[in-house]
């Protein structure tokens, strides 16, 4: 009678975890948006990039593929690149970006396309293979960088990140490259120059 249970017992528990697997996989295909949502609940951050993926790829949400570019850039740089083309090559991103708020407690208001951008220009840094690969992220940092260099720009972000990887041939090259443009000397741009300017005496 014992084993009987058991066995009923086995059989009910596998049955219930293949019919879960098979809702799984149903909602996986249709309907990436909620396991998008599910997987980030649960702190499968990476699974949740994925899904808001599929999502983008299913409905052409921009959304999604910004947030599954956000995602991917801590986590799969190569897939981030690919999504980060999409996202900047689409006709809608200047508009999106002016849409979306950025706000973060004790923080300084700033743009989330400066926020999109200095991802961008970061995963460009660290993905270079040479030299001018950098110089190419710095290109691109600088062309994004709002003529006022307010807060959360892209050229602050690329700073932030050579920064940490004490990259001070590239932090001088930045400083350099600051001192040939003409952003206006606001409170930070003239802390990202001293700061560069101390790096490189």
């Amino acid at each position: 009678m014992k084993k009987l249970i058991l066995k009923t017992a086995a059989i009910t528990l596998a049955a219930a975890l293949a019919l879960g697997a098979l809702l799984l996989a149903i909602f996986s295909f249709t309907a990436p948006a909620l396991m998008m949502d599910f997987t980030a609940s649960l702190g499968m951050v990476s699974v949740s990039g994925n899904f808001a993926y599929e999502e983008y790829e299913r409905s052409g949400d921009i959304d999604c593929l910004a947030r599954s570019f956000i995602i991917a850039a801590e986590s799969d740089e190569e897939s981030a690149m690919l999504r980060w083309e999409k996202l900047y090559g689409d006709a809608r991103f200047a508009e999106y970006c002016d849409e979306q708020k950025t706000e973060l407690t004790d923080v300084p208001a700033y743009r989330y396309r400066d926020f999109l951008t200095g991802t961008a220009a970061r995963l460009m840094y660290r993905r270079a293979a040479s030299g001018e690969a950098k110089t190419a992220a710095l290109g691109f940092a600088i062309s994004e960088t709002d003529v006022t260099f307010p807060a959360g720009n892209p050229t602050i972000a690329l700073a932030s990140e050579a920064s940490e990887r004490s990259d001070t041939a590239f932090l001088k090259e930045i400083l350099a490259a600051l001192g040939g443009e003409n952003f206006e000397h606001s409170e930070q741009y003239t802390r990202l120059t001293q700061q560069l300017e101390e790096i490189a005496t």
